[in-house]
């Protein structure tokens, strides 16, 4: 009996050194756990981004006229009226950071009080941008893009400078900076505010003599409105 108690005397301080080196690992196992729980959330968050590469169109009402150099004066021509129609392909770079690249069939129209020139101004072409945007939001609660880039314009048909050829001569393409500021829905429809500014002078050569004004230079901006589409996926779980 007294050799029984003796051997628990002695096992009692092993004991009680056991239990708190395995107390630690057992906390330290409960903080894994949570860690890794909270791991797998940030996971699941970023699965409800959208895809890497989507698609959509774009349908917007434009204003337009031309910043014009004349006689050493500057001014503008009256804006009228005009239509875009268009697609882009959307690259998600990051959860913050995009590059949309779109190809836009335009029509512009504006007013331009010239006795050498037509009145009544209009051009149809194509717009290629390719704009970088800074985005927040999540597929739930939708997006907000803003951001800008370059942009080259390929005319088809217009009557700019038509009437007065052996006054001047304009150029057909030109390329500038463009802008944009779009919020999606989570529905993918997205309500988009454009605008787009040549750096390119359209007036490619002139004729100078005393009974005509001298056009020095013609610059074409837009301010674009209208909805857009982007055909996405929600992801699978």
């Amino acid at each position: 009996m007294k050799r029984s108690f003796i051997i628990l005397a002695l096992l009692l301080p092993l004991l009680c050194s056991a239990q708190v080196k395995v107390a630690p690992v057992s906390v330290a196992e409960q903080y894994f756990r949570q860690w890794d729980t909270e791991i797998n959330i940030d996971t699941i968050d970023q699965e409800k981004l959208p895809q890497i590469v989507t698609g959509g169109v774009l349908l917007t009402a434009n204003i337009s006229n031309y910043i014009i150099h004349q006689d050493g004066r500057h001014f503008s021509s009256y804006m009228k009226v005009g239509g875009d129609l268009g697609g882009f392909i959307d690259f998600s770079v990051t959860k913050h950071f995009a590059i949309q690249g779109r190809l836009v069939l335009t029509v512009e129209q504006n007013y331009f009080k010239d006795p050498n020139e037509s009145n009544h101004l209009y051009s149809f072409g194509v717009d290629i941008p390719v704009l970088f945007l800074a985005r927040f939001g999540n597929l739930d609660k939708g997006y907000l893009s803003f951001g800008g880039g370059p942009y080259t314009h390929f005319n088809y048909a217009s009557n700019i400078g038509k009437e007065s050829t052996a006054n001047y001569s304009f150029q057909d393409n030109n390329y500038g900076l463009g802008a944009t500021v779009t919020y999606e829905f989570p529905l993918g429809i997205q309500i988009m505010a454009n605008y787009l500014v040549s750096l390119s002078d359209i007036v490619e050569w002139k004729k100078r003599n005393v009974t005509a004004s001298s056009l020095d230079s013609m610059y074409p901006q837009r301010v674009e409105l209208g909805l857009a589409y982007r055909w996405r996926h929600k992801p699978v779980k």
